[in-house]
């Protein structure tokens, strides 16, 4: 498997996520009053080139984002290709 940051092929096995440090996916409300969709990553894979971490869901979170899928709503609109974030984007 390769890193999709650096390409490299020196990606760890998985590996469970710390449960006090788990990497959560929380989407905008669709509603007013509706609780916001968020997503626990409790499994990863590390690079060994870069170091970057990748958070994977497990099977009960990824049947839930398959679910909600067509109602998420991004927390920020994706830049215009070659324009960085704006500093108050709220991603």
């Amino acid at each position: 498997m390769r890193c999709p940051v650096c390409g490299e092929e020196s990606l760890s096995p998985l590996a469970d996520l710390d449960t006090q440090n788990w990497v959560g996916l929380r989407f905008k409300r669709p509603g007013f009053l509706e609780s916001r969709p968020f997503f626990s990553a409790l499994h990863g894979r590390v690079c060994r080139s870069c170091g970057v971490v990748l958070p994977f869901l497990d099977q009960a979170q990824r049947e839930k984002l398959a679910e909600e899928w067509a109602d998420l709503i991004p927390v920020a609109p994706d830049p215009k290709p070659g324009i960085p974030p704006s500093p108050e984007s709220p991603s």
